[in-house]
């Protein structure tokens, strides 16, 4: 599903965010990516969605070399990724149900299945009671499940989260990771990015460490430490 292929990436200041890695994730893997601030993590997430171009090496995500693409193609290669956030990024004004059938407009879905799937996902995520609550009216654990429901509505190949929990409390963060877990037994390849030891270590699934632009550290059901 996703290749790194001896990737570098290299900003005009001179930072290296990424040196010479390369990594293998495989369809329908279950995979968080560790590390301080800085190692390269965010780095990786641009690498994969064409936000960022690498300096070297290749970027492969389902068999397609994205440095390689022409932009034209760049939107078609995102319509295969679901991207969550830490901070929601819902638009204020619009429902549950709206902000999760946006994603569907964007790309000209038909009336019909947007209503049909829309409804499906917000089932999925324990939120088809709230669809027409306004993201104001929804708690934070709320808002980050209709986050998660607008980047699966499309049915990606892969789903991309961000810190989904950093702005969660405990309880509501181990919903959150329940909910991750069913995505994923659909299928849908799961590659978080976080902080969350807590949840890392329940979780026991592959663990990627990431320090200073290198991997130091890839293990299946791993802790967000190497001694736990």
């Amino acid at each position: 599903m996703i290749d790194l292929k001896n990737v570098s990436k290299i900003y005009d200041n001179g930072s290296i965010a990424l040196d010479h890695v390369s990594l293998h994730i495989g369809k329908g893997e279950f995979v968080f990516v560790v590390g301080a601030s800085g190692a390269g993590k965010s780095t990786l997430i641009k690498l994969l969605s064409h936000e960022e171009l690498p300096t070297s090496g290749t970027v492969y995500v389902d068999s397609t070399a994205v440095n390689r693409l022409p932009k034209s193609r760049v939107p078609y290669l995102r319509r295969k990724m679901g991207i969550v956030f830490q901070d929601f990024r819902l638009l204020p004004n619009k429902t549950a149900e709206e902000n999760v059938a946006f994603a569907m407009e964007v790309i000209e879905s038909p009336r019909r299945v947007i209503k049909e799937r829309v409804r499906n996902v917000l089932d999925l995520v324990g939120l088809l009671g709230k669809a027409d609550a306004l993201p104001h009216n929804l708690s934070g654990g709320e808002q980050q499940r209709v986050a998660i429901a607008r980047a699966i509505v499309n049915r990606p190949l892969l789903l991309i989260a961000d810190e989904p929990t950093g702005n969660l409390d405990p309880e509501t963060s181990r919903d959150i990771m329940d909910t991750f877990k069913k995505i994923n037994h659909m299928g849908t390849t799961v590659l978080m990015v976080t902080h969350d030891k807590q949840m890392v270590d329940l979780m026991n699934k592959r663990v990627i460490e990431i320090v200073n632009g290198h991997v130091v550290r890839d293990e299946q059901k791993g802790g967000y430490n190497d001694e736990d």
